[in-house]
């Protein structure tokens, strides 16, 4: 198998969308552990989080993954 180059230090990632199956644990990790800030959410279904202040950098759905 042909081996990948590291990515770059300094790379930057724009607007990424994960499915997760709680929205509540889900936010306990990012928020909580890993240290973003919810910008907005959408009931239970929908959050927006931030690292930095940007209007969201990670959005986490569970429309198509709940349970």
């Amino acid at each position: 198998m042909p081996q990948n180059p590291p990515i770059v230090a300094g790379t930057r990632i724009g607007h990424v969308h994960l499915k997760v199956a709680d929205l509540e644990r889900a936010l306990g990790f990012y928020c909580g552990v890993l240290g973003f800030e919810l910008m907005q959410r959408y009931g239970s279904e929908a959050a927006f989080i931030s690292a930095g202040g940007y209007h969201h950098h990670i959005g986490l759905n569970t429309w198509e993954s709940k349970g």
